[in-house]
């Protein structure tokens, strides 16, 4: 037989045990007998008067804990926390990687060379988009989206989410051999 548990019998005696436990009670004396001693103890311990300290206790409590505050190491703060391997060898590791990634990833094209080609592209654009643009006249966005010249943002990703799968793989196809095409 499994006795009850001392916070169990505790709560007993407080009266904030449910009923499971009462049901073992009711049967085993020796459960019983403990939960006697306990309340026993309980009421023992409730009609003792406890003494008020004396009025010069607070204040010799508040001196010591007053004491103890001040003779307690101030907690090391500010720089000097950082200047620990703990803490400076990952720092160190990042700032690594950090310069790695930095010399290892390409360069972008030099300003000049980009500005020279856009300036040779705009020179042999500008005469035909002065034809187009005098043909369109006053022509929005809009009206160019609904009759279907420019393409919608976000009208690829749909198109490409309406697909079956049997039609995702050839795109998927074609795109590969057109990468591999560009790259040769």
């Amino acid at each position: 037989m499994t006795h009850l548990t001392s916070a169990e019998l505790i709560d007993i005696v407080e009266g904030t045990l449910d009923a499971s436990p009462q049901q073992h009670l009711d049967t085993c004396t020796e459960c019983r007998q403990q939960v006697a001693d306990l309340a026993g103890v309980l009421s023992e311990a409730l009609a003792v008067a406890v003494p008020e300290p004396s009025p010069l206790f607070w204040g010799q409590l508040s001196q010591r804990v007053r004491t103890a505050i001040d003779t307690e190491p101030l907690a090391a703060g500010g720089w000097s926390r950082w200047l620990r391997w703990p803490v400076l060898a990952p720092i160190a590791a990042l700032a690594l990687i950090v310069v790695a990634l930095a010399v290892s990833l390409p360069r972008e094209v030099p300003m000049e060379s980009a500005v020279a080609n856009s300036e040779a592209a705009a020179s042999t654009l500008d005469d035909g988009f002065a034809v187009v643009a005098d043909l369109v006249g006053d022509f929005d966005w809009e009206t160019a989206v609904s009759a279907g010249l420019i393409v919608a943002p976000g009208a690829a990703d749909r198109a490409v989410l309406e697909l079956t799968a049997l039609e995702q793989q050839e795109l998927t196809r074609l795109l590969q051999a057109e990468l591999t095409r560009a790259k040769s």
